[in-house]
């Protein structure tokens, strides 16, 4: 394709001169050069077919399909013109409206003019005026698309960060959070020592209480048997008491007399 642009009057100095437009019929033969692919990219175009015939194999989804359908067709242009087409028409009856199934129907447009005889009287201006408005058409459409991208690239940035933003802030909470209850746990911990070894104290204390016990008890008898028996004194001991009569407050019979 980029051999039609290749003209005397397109190249250095003479690209800003004013020059009358050549215009010549563009006999089949010369077309049939534009798509006679050069010995270094033969390679690259049968990785891409065999790539896509890959892809054709296994995708599922219309979209990856018919990206897989454009680009095999490209592949083909060098290949096989019919194949290419068969392609191209593909891409074109599953989405009509897409950008692949407009740029589709150029290729197609292109294929038809190099089969048909004496190319329809078509002139090399006229075909670099369709070249160049597809490629300026194709300009505009990655521009356009390219601003899209760079908003939804903002936005979803800016969703990110903020969402990374709201992760990060959880995670100070979380970490503070933690940190409370380490901090808590950390007095826990130094007053369960404190009670252990205020257990192991009490524990220590009454193991000692029975040897202490059994100490008091042998001082006792130690003291009883140094100690002798002292027998109780007469004065200390207590008089039998005598017991008087009572005196009866009650008035004595009168005894009659004879």
């Amino acid at each position: 394709m980029f051999l039609l642009l290749s003209s005397p009057s397109c190249n250095g100095s003479t690209w800003n001169t004013d020059r009358p437009v050549e215009l010549y019929t563009v006999s089949s033969s010369n077309l049939a050069l534009v798509l006679d692919p050069e010995a270094e990219d033969i390679p690259y175009f049968k990785a891409i077919a065999e790539d896509q015939e890959k892809q054709l194999a296994l995708c599922k989804e219309e979209s990856m399909c018919r990206r897989a359908h454009f680009l095999r067709g490209l592949s083909a242009l060098y290949e096989n013109r019919e194949l290419a087409a068969l392609h191209f028409r593909k891409v074109v009856v599953s989405r009509p409206n897409s950008l692949l199934a407009g740029e589709s129907r150029f290729w197609l447009w292109f294929l038809e003019v190099m089969n048909t005889p004496n190319s329809a009287g078509l002139t090399s201006h006229e075909l670099i005026k369709r070249l160049t408005r597809e490629v300026v058409g194709k300009e505009l459409s990655i521009h356009e698309l390219s601003g899209k991208l760079e908003n939804v690239s903002a936005n979803s940035l800016n969703k990110e960060l903020a969402a990374k933003d709201e992760v990060i802030k959880k995670l100070n909470q979380a970490m503070t959070a933690l940190a409370k209850q380490l901090e808590q746990g950390k007095k826990e911990q130094a007053m369960l020592q404190n009670v252990q070894q205020a257990l192991k104290g009490s524990e220590k204390k009454v193991e000692q209480l029975p040897n202490q016990l059994e100490a008091l008890r042998r001082i006792d008898q130690e003291i009883r048997e140094k100690v002798p028996p002292t027998r109780p004194s007469e004065k200390m001991t207590p008089s039998p008491e005598v017991e008087q009569p009572v005196e009866s407050n009650e008035p004595k019979p009168i005894e009659s007399k004879p």
